[in-house]
């Protein structure tokens, strides 16, 4: 009779104990959620910050370019509305030495940057 009283004596107490266990692991599941859930966001937030500056990189190399379309092609119009000038005046070109370069330099790019050019009114 011990031996058949011992099982049952044992598996109200295993069932005790396995039901600690289990509080224990969800507790410790409640717990972690939301950690691991900050911890996904903070990296998200950290992926986005990078995509955000490389976008705002190729806005700002857009922008330049724009700047530097807009100031070469005032100077294409400005160009040739002097050329028909010069053909209305029957004025002689000049010799192919004397043309302007067509190149930016530092002060013609610090210019754009500070008064960019519209063409649209010209």
């Amino acid at each position: 009779m011990a031996a058949g009283t011992l099982p049952n004596a044992a598996a109200p107490g295993r069932i005790v104990e396995s039901e600690g266990i289990l509080r224990m692991l969800l507790l410790v599941l409640a717990l972690a959620m939301p950690l691991g859930t900050l911890a996904y966001l903070k990296i998200q937030s950290t992926r986005l910050s990078y995509a955000m500056s490389d976008i705002k990189e190729r806005i700002h190399r857009e922008e330049e370019l724009q700047r530097k379309l807009m100031l070469e092609r005032s100077r294409y119009q400005r160009d040739e509305e002097v050329q028909v000038y010069v053909q209305k005046a029957g004025l002689q070109p000049r010799k192919q030495g004397h043309l302007i370069q067509r190149a930016f330099t530092t002060e013609d790019q610090r210019i754009a940057k500070l008064r960019p050019v519209s063409s649209e009114g010209l």
